[in-house]
């Protein structure tokens, strides 16, 4: 502690000295006012506390004091008046000139006791003004890097502008909780007619959310760009996520494809609440229930890029939405729900607005997340449209016939789609080519999961049965015989304008029958051979269920299942 001692009298000064020398490091001694603030400017350390004596010849204590909080106006160093003054008006002065004051002739106790406290207090003041000044340069980190992010940001809005610009019959609408939006709503053109849509939402809130969802945005818009099928696009996104996320965080999304003539429509669902399939006077047609994880949680070998495949009618619609608008809080611990959301999209009038004033009532402004709503109304068309569809696909017309073995070292070690659909690429592309590997995609997780690895699907139905289910099957398959293989055989007839496809493996069989028919809608499982069985135009199961043969029409004009 750095003590400063002004009196005229050398007996005062020395004897303050004395009685502060066991609680000081260094005292400072002047003889009156004049030259104070002078030699003040030039110390190296400025004084904790200041004694200064009320009476002096030549500059008095008041006038110097005044000057000392002129000079040093952004320094707290409280002045302790030494007085022999004892009225009213001087004790009244000495408060309001400096701090405190002591009257003479100066008692020890009194003096180290209230100079030990006004340190304590100068100690507390400058913590105060270290946070103080620490937070303000945080402050202005922060508004430097909010503004960066928010340039960044409006960037890729201003991007996805220009592509809605082309594009007809999406609506959308996203509120952030924060001045950054973990939701992502990003619309692209398909290079040969038709567009993509994805609609998404990262963990957490702010500004963490909204940056763990520039690389998916990224990603989307170049591989829409170079017209990707909707399976690789989601594989592609998923695996940048792994790469680029830490633990923990994740984006629960559903991405669509729309194709040139509007109305057919694949979709991969991740994480995101039920969507809706709705008639154009609101009645509920089905619900898209998202049966995957979300993007960045499972390795490239874990992934699941199966798709849903729907075809539409004029005027239906496809509506998406995050979990901000059902789990909106009314401030009783009360949510908004599913069955609000159901009445207000059934209500026949516009959706977007009537959900957003239906949270908005409901809640009392006291929304916490991230909203976020898409609605989809076909046909959906871009200004690429007029380019036809016969463009959009390649289809080989050389007839050939292949058989791919999957020994189950190989079946350990690589991504089976990933392989089977590199083989297909060199005799079609397309729309083809994505749902001759849903199909594919099925009938593989089939035999692969109940003939070879034996497991119950069931386990799906479980609270957190999903990721259950497949960290077994990755158990269960690293363990798996060497003995154990698959076997596909691929004969392309583009004469009879079909393919006929054969996946055999050596394990056990299983009731196909009871798969194929899927009679329990609700469950989440068993429904992919069905939605096979509909892609196909014939699919048939042998020895007892350890083969299967599907067979692919390539001239049909009706691959997707209707809406209703």
């Amino acid at each position: 502690m750095h003590v400063m001692i002004v009196d005229d009298h050398a007996t005062n000064r020395e004897l303050c000295r004395f009685m502060l020398s066991g609680i000081t490091e260094k005292v400072t001694t002047f003889e009156n006012g004049e030259g104070v603030v002078s030699a003040m400017r030039k110390m190296p350390l400025l004084p904790d506390v200041i004694l200064l004596d009320v009476m002096m010849p030549v500059k008095d204590g008041f006038t110097t004091a005044k000057e000392i909080r002129e000079a040093f106006s952004g320094t707290h160093m409280p002045i302790i008046f030494l007085t022999v003054l004892d009225d009213h008006v001087s004790f009244e002065k000495c408060l309001t000139v400096g701090d405190d004051f002591i009257p003479k002739p100066v008692e020890r106790s009194v003096l180290i006791a209230k100079v030990q406290a006004h340190y304590r207090i100068v100690k507390i003041h400058n913590q105060v003004r270290e946070q103080r000044d620490e937070l303000s340069h945080f402050h202005e980190q922060v508004r430097y890097d909010y503004a960066i992010a928010e340039s960044i940001f409006s960037n890729l809005m201003d991007e996805m502008g220009s592509q809605l610009n082309n594009i007809y019959g999406i609506d959308y609408k996203s509120t952030p909780s924060t001045v950054f939006n973990g939701d992502m709503i990003v619309v692209a053109n398909r290079p040969h007619g038709g567009v993509y849509v994805m609609i998404a939402d990262a963990t957490g809130h702010g500004l963490p959310a909204a940056i763990s969802a520039i690389p998916a945005t990224r990603a989307f818009f170049s591989m829409a760009a170079k017209g990707l099928s909707l399976g690789d696009i989601v594989r592609e996104l998923n695996d940048v996520l792994v790469r680029f996320l830490p633990m923990g965080m994740m984006l629960a999304a559903s991405v669509f494809e729309v194709r040139a003539n509007g109305f057919e429509v694949s979709w991969w669902g991740g994480g995101l609440p039920d969507g809706y399939l709705l008639e154009k006077d609101g009645t509920i047609v089905r619900k898209l229930v998202s049966t995957h994880m979300p993007l960045g949680v499972l390795k490239e070998h874990e992934f699941e890029a199966e798709l849903t495949h729907y075809k539409m009618e004029p005027d239906q619609r496809i509506v998406c939405y995050t979990d901000g608008v059902v789990e909106a809080d009314n401030g009783a611990g009360e949510q908004f729900g599913q069955w609000r959301l159901e009445e207000a999209l059934t209500s026949g009038r516009a959706i977007i607005p009537t959900v957003f004033e239906s949270v908005k009532n409901f809640s009392s402004r006291n929304v916490g997340d991230d909203l976020s709503i898409l609605a989809m109304t076909f046909p959906i068309s871009n200004s690429n449209d007029r380019i036809t569809q016969q463009n959009n696909s390649y289809l080989s017309q050389t007839q050939s016939q292949s058989t791919i073995r999957f020994p189950a070292s190989v079946l350990k070690s690589v991504t089976v789609m990933s392989e089977v659909r590199q083989f297909m690429t060199g005799v079609m592309s397309g729309a083809h080519l994505d749902l001759v590997c849903s199909v594919l995609s099925e009938l593989f997780a089939n035999a692969i999961e109940h003939g070879l690895l034996n497991m119950d699907s069931r386990i799906k139905e479980e609270p957190d049965g999903f990721f259950t289910f497949y960290q077994m099957r990755e158990q269960k398959l690293q363990e798996l015989s060497d003995k154990y293989w698959l076997s596909l055989s691929i004969n392309y007839q583009p004469d009879n304008t079909k393919v006929i496809m054969t996946l055999e493996h050596n394990g056990e069989g299983f009731d196909h029958a009871k798969i194929k028919t899927g009679s329990d809608k609700s469950l989440t499982h068993g429904r992919g051979i069905v939605l096979a069985s509909e892609l196909c135009d014939s699919l048939e199961y042998s020895k007892q269920g350890k083969c299967v043969t599907a067979v692919y029409r390539l001239d049909s004009k009706h691959h997707f299942p209707s809406s209703d």
